[in-house]
């Protein structure tokens, strides 16, 4: 099976996108270091769910150009321009298809819908969590309810010179975890 990660930014009360759906909170955090290049050059696939994709769809370029990306979505087809393919299968099928076309390293994106679909199926192997120093209020929070408890080992935790708190956890194998 591929391994699966989530690398994602989340405001100090949680959430992952504003009260409008933005992003643009981010901005002021773009420019340091963050070992993006090194992550995004180990994946083979992305998957995220149809909101995180209509944002991503607003930068100025496709930031996924040469990976496999899977919209998680029961709704309609949002383009057909061939940059996802938008799938209502579960987290399981996908990983399954992905292995089957020899993709070792999915990336969830985001929301948080698919990245609790994810978790709950047992498949997250590696959380990297970016804390950025910006109380929102309000808006997309990343952690959604679930139906599994998992145990998480820090592997490492840096505090970069902007007030980003990085933290990289490993998520306990499901035989090990408790419902």
């Amino acid at each position: 099976m591929p391994e699966v990660v989530v690398y994602i930014a989340q405001s100090i009360d949680g959430f992952i996108a504003d009260r409008d759906g933005s992003i643009d909170w981010l901005k002021p955090f773009d420019a340091a270091d963050y070992g993006w290049e090194a992550f995004i050059a180990g994946i083979d696939a992305v998957v995220m769910g149809s909101v995180t994709y209509r944002e991503c769809r607003r930068f100025p370029e496709w930031p996924y150009r040469g990976k496999a990306c899977f919209v998680m979505t029961k709704g309609p087809r949002l383009d057909e321009d061939g940059l996802a393919v938008f799938d209502d299968r579960s987290a399981v099928e996908i990983a399954v298809d992905c292995e089957r076309a020899g993709l070792k390293r999915i990336w969830v994106v985001g929301g948080g819908g698919p990245i609790r679909a994810f978790l709950d199926a047992g498949l997250v192997r590696r959380i990297h969590l970016f804390q950025i120093p910006i109380l929102l209020g309000a808006g997309t929070p990343l952690w959604v309810a679930g139906r599994r408890r998992w145990e998480a080992t820090m592997v490492r935790a840096t505090v970069h010179p902007n007030g980003v708190v990085e933290t990289v956890h490993t998520v306990e194998v499901p035989s090990l975890a408790r419902k």
